[in-house]
Order: C-alpha cells, then structure tokens, then sequence
C-alpha cells in the first residue's frame, strides 16, 4: 500500500465505476506489515501499486488506504496543515481536526481533482509497531455527505496492529547485500554530420555494515554544429540501510538518508544477476571500501 505521487493517476478513477477494479470484501490481512482492517459492507477492493483501493457498486467516490511512517500525531498534523498537493490535485484542510480511535486524527479536505472540485475525509492512525495507515475517502462536491466521515472512520476503526512477520527472503538478502558494491552503469551515443548526442549514467551504492553510502554522475551533450549544450548530475549521500518487504512481500532495499529522506527499491535475483527496480546492478564484493 505511501507513495504520494501514485494518487495523481488514482484520483482519476475516483468518479468512474468502481467494479472496475473491485474484488476483495471482509478482512484484509497484512502480516509482513503486521496490518489488518476491514472492508465495510457494500464495499470492495482491490491492492493497486502501493495503496489500497475501495469502491463501490452504489456510492460515487473511492476510499484510499496509504501507509505513513509518521508516530506522533503532531507530525500528522503538521502535514495535515501542509494540505495535499501534487500534479492534478489540491486538497486543503478544511475542518477542524477530531481525534479517531486511539491513536489517530481525521479531517475534511476539499478542494480540486484533475479539474473536479471534490471534497474527503482524511483520517491518518499511528502503529506503535512501525508503519501507520491514512485512509482518504473522497468524491465531487455534489455528491459528498457525512458517509464518507462515517466510512473513513469506520474503516480507521478497523484497523489492528502487530508486529510484522518478516519473510526468510528478507534476511538471505541482508547477507546477501552485506559489503556489496552495488554499480549501474547506461550510457548511449549518436552521431551525424555535423552532429553529436549523448548520456552516461553511473551509480553506486555502498553497503557496509549498517551504513551506506549513494554515488551518481549523469551527463549529457548535445551538439548540432552551431549549438552545444551540456548537463552535468552529481550527488553523494549517506544514511542506513536495510531490507524490508513491501504489503505484498516483495523485498526492498530501503536507504534511510541522514537528511531524513527515504528510498525503496525493489530487489530481484535473476539469471545470476541482480536488479533494483527492474535495472541491472553488478554486484561486487571486492571492493576494499568497506572498513
């Protein structure tokens, strides 16, 4: 189920027929996150990418279910006052904030939605294991009512903690990425009369012990002849790593950067050949970088 930027293709579906993608009913269970809830009555759903999604046969609107690392509420609130912005969309907090459950706050939103004034109730709940969950439930203008408080809250009510079950395959990649060099290397070409163009890519990543370290250098030219034109990236950081799960088990290497910011990346072992994100990255051991 976190990844703001996936809502601006979701919220498109948020005023079609919701059968579309709908399957699941009753409870759903999360073990590797240690998260369930329940599917209210009349409703179903279906996992989509990194989030959840609810819909209904009878009611306009779609509930979305995110997952948050936040654990204090102050910090909810914090962002709740942000408002939720990204490309076709602009919700503002545009209610008083009421406590929900034990451990979570919940809100009106309204505002606008790939060009539709809508309105949703935003409820986000703290799990004292780890990851937390923000249930958004959201329609047009015209047709939003006290249901979908009552449905947000209804399904952040449900919600139940655990502590998360960890797969075996995440610990054989902990070993497998200890001391690992992790490099990514793409680079293309063209020439012409008179002209050129071009790119490398180069990453690495670094892991020893716990610690990490995040190398990139991107850069292009492009020469016509009478114009020339050239980029140069490079970044360096450094922070923790780990490898996690995601809802669906899949393994993730997780770089935590000391300026807080977080990135996943899909692990898979194929062919004798390691890939993030479905990108090839030679793996190598004899490095000496590790101390």
């Amino acid at each position: 189920m976190e990844r703001q930027k996936l809502l601006s293709v979701l919220f498109s579906f948020i005023f079609c027929t919701s059968g579309l993608f709908a399957q699941q009913t009753g409870v759903v269970d999360y073990p590797t996150l240690g998260i369930r809830f329940t599917i209210p009555d009349g409703w179903k759903g279906a996992e989509s990418g990194e989030v959840f999604l609810m819909g209904s046969d009878t009611q306009p609107g779609l509930v979305i279910l995110m997952t948050h690392q936040e654990s204090q509420i102050q910090n909810l609130k914090a962002q709740a006052e942000a408002g939720l912005v990204d490309e076709g969309i602009s919700l503002q907090k545009a209610g008083d904030f009421e406590k929900v459950g034990a451990e979570g706050i919940g809100a009106e939103f309204s505002g606008n939605i790939q060009g539709t004034q809508a309105k949703a109730y935003i409820a986000a709940v703290v799990n004292p294991f780890g990851t937390g969950v923000t249930v958004v439930a959201a329609t047009d203008v015209p047709n939003y009512s006290s249901l979908y408080k009552q449905l947000a809250k209804e399904i952040a009510g449900s919600l139940q903690f655990s502590q998360p079950k960890e797969p075996p395959v995440t610990e054989e990649w902990r070993q497998t990425l200890q001391g690992a060099k992790l490099t990514y290397l793409d680079s293309y070409s063209s020439s012409g009369f008179d002209s050129y163009g071009g790119y490398s890519d180069h990453e690495e990543i670094l892991l020893c012990g716990t610690r990490f370290t995040f190398y990139k250098n991107s850069r292009m030219s492009i020469d016509t002849g009478g114009a020339y034109a050239s980029s140069l990236d490079k970044s360096n950081n450094a922070g923790n790593w780990t490898v996690t799960t995601n809802a669906s088990g899949v393994p993730l290497l997780r770089l935590q950067y000391d300026n807080g910011d977080v990135s996943d990346f899909e692990l898979e072992y194929k062919e004798t050949k390691t890939y993030l994100n479905g990108y090839r990255y030679f793996r190598t051991y004899d490095h000496g970088e590790c101390r």
